[in-house]
């Protein structure tokens, strides 16, 4: 639960404020979702809202409402233009890709960091962090009923679309009451469960299934500390006709495995970097201090990094070569 007078002063500094810049990290269905249900009800309260993540909404994300506003060009974002910065979902600046920016932003700019990240490192001039939350996606919904405003059946389905992805369906740790009684009022509001389901956890492609059926090909266990892993490089992509996108989910896929207490998939980006997305479901095992060692972060039992390079298989396996 979000401390009350911090739902006060949030709610307050929304109010007075006219020019706002809500911003997230990308490809993420919780930061999607947060950013979306914001725009519109800001929007409606008669703000100017501009809504920012740093690359293209996912095409699964495309059927949220408001998608098409949202700006991924850092170009045309300017602190100067705002008089309020609302972050979502990002538990530090270059998470944002306005870092550059945000660090030469004018001093009477009110940065807000809203988020339920672990490794958040309070990075704003307020902090509304709730580290036991589910989802940020189920904190909004909490700040919207304390402040009173309406939650119609397009808000309702961006804000369950993100508490149902962060929750892997209601089925990982992350999963708590308040995240599953803040979905069934979702629901009541119009919430179309059917259309996330669909769009979000299923439609799955014959080339999406081609790249997983890579990624469980090159599974290689270290039963001396419990850990599994598995890569997917850039050629493989042009190879089976996929793209990145198709990979969201098959970390959380591959955490059912038992027996061990970790996984960690290694991906190429087309960006020169590799992107490790770690699982656990382990009580002993923080996967984000661990992807902190290499400049990342997330929760406890879900984290992840990017480090520049490329991956490159040796007789010991496989390392990331700068």
């Amino acid at each position: 639960m979000i401390v009350v007078n911090d739902l006060k002063k949030l709610t307050s500094l929304v109010n007075n404020a006219h020019r706002i810049l809500v911003g997230s990290h990308a490809k993420c269905a919780d930061a999607t979702g947060a950013v979306t249900a914001i725009k519109l009800v800001l929007t409606r309260l008669g703000k100017q809202v501009t809504s920012f993540l740093p690359e293209p909404v996912a095409g699964s994300l495309m059927f949220l409402p408001a998608t098409e506003d949202i700006i991924t060009d850092s170009e045309k974002i300017n602190f100067k233009d705002y008089d309020l910065y609302l972050s979502v979902d990002a538990a530090e600046p270059k998470l944002t890709g306005l870092a550059e920016k945000f660090n030469e932003r004018p001093r009477d700019l009110v940065t807000i960091n809203f988020d339920h990240h672990h490794t958040n490192t309070f990075w704003g001039d307020v902090n509304i962090v709730d580290k036991q939350a589910s989802a940020t996606c189920a904190m909004v919904y909490e700040w919207f009923m304390f402040a009173g405003w309406l939650i119609d059946s397009r808000i309702a389905t961006s804000l369950l679309t993100g508490i149902l992805a962060d929750t892997g369906n209601f089925s990982n740790p992350a999963t708590n009451d308040t995240s599953l009684k803040a979905a069934a009022d979702l629901l009541a509001r119009g919430a179309n469960a059917r259309r996330i389901l669909r769009q979000v956890m299923g439609n799955r492609t014959l080339a999406e299934l081609k790249i997983w059926g890579r990624i469980f090909e090159r599974l290689r266990e270290y039963q001396e500390i419990g850990l599994v892993v598995t890569v997917i490089k850039q050629s493989d992509f042009e190879e089976l006709g996929a793209n990145e996108e198709m990979l969201e989910g098959v970390a959380n896929f591959l955490n059912d495995l038992s027996g061990y207490r970790a996984v960690m998939v290694l991906r190429e980006k087309s960006d020169g970097t590799v992107k490790g997305s770690l699982r656990t479901t382990s009580d002993d095992v923080d996967v984000a201090a661990v992807a902190k060692l290499f400049g990342g972060g997330g929760h406890k039992k879900a984290a992840g990094f990017s480090l520049p390079g490329k991956l490159v298989q040796t007789d010991q396996g496989w390392k990331i070569e700068a």
